[in-house]
């Protein structure tokens, strides 16, 4: 009667022990439910995502192609065990990283193995596996040698020759190569990418993020990060063209940039040529660098070969074994031989295997090793 009096509402019976009051059972109930839920979504999304390559589909770009590391001189590979269709073309990537079947970390015996470094020239971009120049040097250097030969395409979008030269170190040796080549691009004196926040490349070299990061972990975070990012905004026909005019104008800023090295970056390429060659000695390896023309270096009045110049006098420096394939390409056919200005077509990665399979075959230290099989 006190209580109520004073306005105090009474206090019930006590709740037995073990039970709660209803709000609160509610409340865990609905936090339950919505954890459930969510991670069934996740788990869905995750499934559809990998299924169905929604990275890929959503923005145009080859991402799940591409493994993110922590290497400070290789910030990504290619994915091993990748099987898969890019922008139409049957992709494999092997257990090591390397585009082809999966093989053996020794060459089987009698079997000589040449490792090809590059960039995407040299993986084949938009071409088939088997018209990329490492496979068709295996052809040709087994067909006129009469003996076995196992050319493995180390080729990576993206790499530069400090890439390649890190992937020689840290990779390439393992595999027990007899003769490594390596197909130079005009562009090989640029910074590498770096596999951003979006799960794609950009020049951004503060973008980088770690190869912890969700966005390197989950197919389903990246497809939705996209999305947000983009506001649903799809590739299309003048993404295209504008790509065309982008490739344009970059290769003009490649000849510029020739004429007159004026950052690190020039430097950086010495160093990692020249380290390329120090391992190559220091391993009894021949090595041989294709120097791969851009599309539009043909044509009437023929044009300025300053970089062919500019990267011959590095090799005669330091004592590399370079060819220029420019002539070799103005003679079967000159800008025919590209899909775009960096990528040779089928036709085009043929000269560069018949120019290697020439210079391999005369190689003296090559031929040596070759007698004493």
């Amino acid at each position: 009667m006190l209580a109520r009096r004073q306005g105090v509402a009474p206090e019930g019976p006590p709740l037995p022990r073990g039970r709660r009051a209803p709000g609160t059972r509610r409340l865990r109930t609905a936090c339950l439910f919505l954890l459930v839920t969510g991670g069934i979504f996740f788990a869905v999304g995750e499934i559809l995502s990998r299924t169905y390559d929604l990275p890929d589909r959503v923005n145009g770009i080859p991402r799940r192609l591409f493994l993110a590391s922590d290497d400070p001189h290789m910030a990504y590979g290619l994915r091993p065990g990748f099987d898969s269709s890019v922008r139409g073309i049957a992709v494999r990537v092997n257990e090591f990283g390397l585009r082809g079947p999966a093989m053996s970390i020794r060459p089987a015996p009698a079997v000589h193995r040449v490792l090809a470094l590059g960039d995407s020239a040299t993986f084949g971009e938009g071409l088939a596996e088997e018209d990329s120049f490492p496979v068709q040097l295996q052809r040709e250097l087994t067909a006129r040698s009469g003996e076995r030969y196992e050319v493995l395409n180390a080729g990576v979008h993206g790499y530069n020759t400090e890439n390649e030269l890190a992937f020689l170190r840290s990779r390439g040796l393992a595999l027990q190569p007899e003769t490594v080549v390596v197909g130079f691009n005009l562009n090989d004196y640029d910074s590498a990418p770096v596999i951003g926040p979006l799960g794609v490349m950009t020049r951004d070299q503060a973008a980088q993020f770690s190869s912890w990061s969700l966005a390197n972990v989950s197919e389903f975070y990246l497809v939705l990060r996209w999305l947000v990012t983009t506001r649903g905004r799809f590739l299309g026909p003048q993404a295209a063209k504008n790509a065309v005019d982008l490739d344009r104008y970059i290769s003009a800023l490649r000849k510029h940039y020739y004429a007159q090295p004026n950052d690190g970056r020039w430097q950086t390429m010495v160093d990692s040529l020249r380290g390329l060659g120090v391992v190559a000695r220091e391993n009894h390896l021949p090595l041989v660098i294709a120097i791969i023309p851009d599309g539009d270096q043909f044509g009437d009045p023929p044009p300025a070969l300053v970089p062919q110049q500019k990267v011959l006098e590095v090799c005669r420096d330091a004592g590399l074994d370079c060819i220029d394939l420019h002539p070799a390409f103005a003679a079967a056919g000159g800008s025919e031989l590209y899909l775009n200005i960096m990528h040779p077509n089928a036709a085009g990665q043929r000269v560069i295997a018949h120019s290697l399979a020439d210079r391999l075959l005369a190689h003296p230290v090559h031929s040596a090793s070759r007698r004493a099989e």
